[in-house]
Protein backbone atom coordinates (compact mmCIF):
# COMPACT_ATOMS: atom_id res chain seq x y z
CA UNK A 1 0.00 0.00 0.00
CA UNK A 2 2.91 2.22 0.59
CA UNK A 3 4.20 1.61 -2.17
CA UNK A 4 1.18 2.30 -4.05
CA UNK A 5 0.87 5.44 -2.33
CA UNK A 6 4.58 6.52 -3.29
CA UNK A 7 4.61 5.17 -6.82
CA UNK A 8 1.24 7.13 -7.71
CA UNK A 9 2.84 10.44 -5.66
CA UNK A 10 5.59 10.10 -7.86
CA UNK A 11 3.46 10.69 -11.16
CA UNK A 12 1.76 12.79 -10.56
CA UNK A 13 4.92 15.50 -9.46
CA UNK A 14 6.16 13.94 -13.13
CA UNK A 15 3.02 15.01 -14.85
CA UNK A 16 2.64 18.34 -12.88
CA UNK A 17 6.39 19.32 -13.57
CA UNK A 18 6.11 18.05 -17.33
CA UNK A 19 2.77 20.48 -17.65
CA UNK A 20 4.90 23.36 -16.18
CA UNK A 21 7.52 22.83 -19.06
CA UNK A 22 5.26 22.33 -21.92
CA UNK A 23 4.07 25.59 -20.56
CA UNK A 24 7.25 26.89 -19.94
CA UNK A 25 8.22 26.39 -23.55
CA UNK A 26 5.44 27.67 -25.24
CA UNK A 27 5.83 30.85 -23.24
CA UNK A 28 9.48 30.96 -24.81
CA UNK A 29 8.18 30.30 -28.58
CA UNK A 30 5.51 32.75 -28.03
CA UNK A 31 8.41 35.30 -27.51
CA UNK A 32 10.51 34.13 -29.95
CA UNK A 33 7.27 34.74 -32.32
CA UNK A 34 6.75 38.15 -31.22
CA UNK A 35 10.30 39.33 -31.41
CA UNK A 36 10.23 38.55 -35.21
CA UNK A 37 7.32 40.44 -35.56
CA UNK A 38 8.42 43.36 -33.54
CA UNK A 39 11.35 43.29 -36.09
CA UNK A 40 9.61 43.26 -38.80
CA UNK A 41 10.62 39.24 -39.91
CA UNK A 42 6.93 38.61 -40.98
CA UNK A 43 7.82 35.50 -43.00
CA UNK A 44 9.53 33.96 -40.23
CA UNK A 45 7.33 35.00 -37.78
CA UNK A 46 4.37 33.71 -39.80
CA UNK A 47 5.94 30.77 -39.79
CA UNK A 48 6.52 30.39 -35.80
CA UNK A 49 3.05 31.65 -35.12
CA UNK A 50 1.72 28.94 -37.38
CA UNK A 51 3.08 25.99 -35.76
CA UNK A 52 2.05 27.44 -32.37
CA UNK A 53 -1.67 27.87 -33.94
CA UNK A 54 -1.36 24.54 -35.41
CA UNK A 55 -1.21 23.10 -31.62
CA UNK A 56 -3.99 24.85 -30.10
CA UNK A 57 -2.54 27.94 -28.88
CA UNK A 58 -5.61 30.36 -29.52
CA UNK A 59 -3.09 33.46 -29.53
CA UNK A 60 -0.73 32.17 -32.31
CA UNK A 61 -3.83 31.35 -34.14
CA UNK A 62 -5.52 35.06 -33.32
CA UNK A 63 -2.09 36.28 -34.82
CA UNK A 64 -2.23 33.66 -37.97
CA UNK A 65 -5.27 35.16 -39.03
CA UNK A 66 -4.76 38.87 -38.68
CA UNK A 67 -1.09 37.98 -40.67
CA UNK A 68 -3.27 36.52 -43.35
CA UNK A 69 -5.60 39.67 -43.11
CA UNK A 70 -2.84 41.94 -43.56
CA UNK A 71 -0.03 40.11 -45.55
CA UNK A 72 2.40 40.19 -43.51
CA UNK A 73 4.45 36.75 -43.77
CA UNK A 74 2.63 36.29 -47.06
CA UNK A 75 0.36 37.17 -49.75
CA UNK A 76 -3.31 38.80 -48.49
CA UNK A 77 -5.80 35.84 -47.92
CA UNK A 78 -9.17 36.66 -46.58
CA UNK A 79 -10.47 32.96 -46.97
CA UNK A 80 -7.42 31.66 -44.45
CA UNK A 81 -7.69 34.22 -42.11
CA UNK A 82 -11.66 34.09 -41.41
CA UNK A 83 -10.90 30.40 -40.72
CA UNK A 84 -7.85 30.63 -38.85
CA UNK A 85 -9.58 33.47 -36.68
CA UNK A 86 -12.80 31.54 -36.28
CA UNK A 87 -10.36 28.83 -34.56
CA UNK A 88 -8.95 31.53 -32.69
CA UNK A 89 -12.62 32.71 -31.55
CA UNK A 90 -13.36 28.98 -29.67
CA UNK A 91 -11.19 30.58 -26.91
CA UNK A 92 -14.37 32.72 -25.72
CA UNK A 93 -12.00 35.99 -26.20
CA UNK A 94 -14.42 38.26 -27.27
CA UNK A 95 -12.07 40.28 -29.18
CA UNK A 96 -10.97 36.81 -31.35
CA UNK A 97 -14.92 36.67 -31.86
CA UNK A 98 -15.05 40.59 -32.81
CA UNK A 99 -11.90 40.07 -35.21
CA UNK A 100 -13.70 36.52 -36.80
CA UNK A 101 -16.96 38.18 -37.56
CA UNK A 102 -15.01 41.04 -39.48
CA UNK A 103 -13.80 38.64 -40.86
CA UNK A 104 -16.26 36.78 -42.59
CA UNK A 105 -17.64 40.28 -43.67
CA UNK A 106 -14.30 41.20 -46.13
CA UNK A 107 -14.47 37.90 -47.58
CA UNK A 108 -15.98 37.95 -50.78
CA UNK A 109 -16.65 34.31 -50.94
CA UNK A 110 -18.12 33.37 -47.48
CA UNK A 111 -18.78 29.86 -48.63
CA UNK A 112 -15.24 29.12 -49.73
CA UNK A 113 -14.53 30.77 -45.87
CA UNK A 114 -16.76 28.94 -43.87
CA UNK A 115 -16.29 25.60 -46.18
CA UNK A 116 -11.95 26.48 -44.93
CA UNK A 117 -13.05 27.40 -41.38
CA UNK A 118 -14.58 24.46 -40.87
CA UNK A 119 -11.55 22.19 -42.16
CA UNK A 120 -9.13 24.14 -39.81
CA UNK A 121 -11.75 23.62 -36.79
CA UNK A 122 -11.67 20.19 -37.87
CA UNK A 123 -8.15 19.96 -37.48
CA UNK A 124 -7.35 21.97 -35.35
CA UNK A 125 -10.39 23.26 -33.11
CA UNK A 126 -10.82 22.15 -29.27
CA UNK A 127 -12.89 19.20 -30.55
CA UNK A 128 -9.72 17.98 -32.56
CA UNK A 129 -7.20 19.22 -29.79
CA UNK A 130 -9.05 17.13 -27.19
CA UNK A 131 -9.48 13.98 -29.22
CA UNK A 132 -5.70 14.10 -29.71
CA UNK A 133 -4.77 14.78 -26.20
CA UNK A 134 -6.82 11.90 -25.49
CA UNK A 135 -5.34 9.71 -27.89
CA UNK A 136 -1.86 10.26 -26.43
CA UNK A 137 -3.06 9.58 -22.73
CA UNK A 138 -4.59 6.14 -23.94
CA UNK A 139 -1.29 5.40 -25.78
CA UNK A 140 0.43 6.63 -22.16
CA UNK A 141 -1.62 4.40 -20.62
CA UNK A 142 -0.65 1.61 -22.88
CA UNK A 143 3.09 1.80 -22.01
CA UNK A 144 2.88 1.94 -18.54
CA UNK A 145 0.41 -1.52 -18.31
CA UNK A 146 3.49 -3.04 -20.69
CA UNK A 147 0.90 -4.06 -23.44
CA UNK A 148 2.05 -1.47 -26.19
CA UNK A 149 5.53 -2.65 -27.96
CA UNK A 150 7.46 -1.58 -31.11
CA UNK A 151 8.83 1.51 -32.52
CA UNK A 152 5.01 3.43 -33.03
CA UNK A 153 3.99 1.70 -29.39
CA UNK A 154 1.42 -0.54 -31.14
CA UNK A 155 -1.23 -1.65 -29.25
CA UNK A 156 -2.53 -5.09 -29.01
CA UNK A 157 -6.61 -5.70 -29.20
CA UNK A 158 -8.15 -5.31 -25.88
CA UNK A 159 -5.41 -3.32 -24.38
CA UNK A 160 -5.46 -0.13 -21.79
CA UNK A 161 -4.69 1.62 -25.50
CA UNK A 162 -8.57 0.09 -26.19
CA UNK A 163 -10.26 1.23 -23.17
CA UNK A 164 -12.10 4.48 -23.16
CA UNK A 165 -10.70 7.04 -20.54
CA UNK A 166 -11.96 7.54 -17.31
CA UNK A 167 -12.01 10.86 -14.87
CA UNK A 168 -10.63 14.39 -15.22
CA UNK A 169 -10.45 16.59 -18.06
CA UNK A 170 -7.15 17.34 -20.28
CA UNK A 171 -6.62 20.83 -20.57
CA UNK A 172 -4.26 21.99 -23.57
CA UNK A 173 -1.22 24.75 -23.24
CA UNK A 174 -3.05 27.76 -24.14
CA UNK A 175 -6.63 26.80 -23.78
CA UNK A 176 -8.61 27.82 -20.42
CA UNK A 177 -9.83 24.69 -19.42
CA UNK A 178 -12.84 24.69 -20.60
CA UNK A 179 -14.78 23.15 -23.59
Amino acid sequence: MKFLFSSTFLMLFVLLQTTNLMAKELAEYQAEAAQYYEAGDYKKAYKSYYKLAKIGDHKSQYQVAHMNAHGEGRKVNFVDAYGWSAVAAESGNSKAISKSEQMLEHNSDKVAAQKRADKLMKKYGKKAQKKRAEMIARQDAGRRSGSCVGSRLTCQKGSAYDAPLTGGSITLPGSTGTN
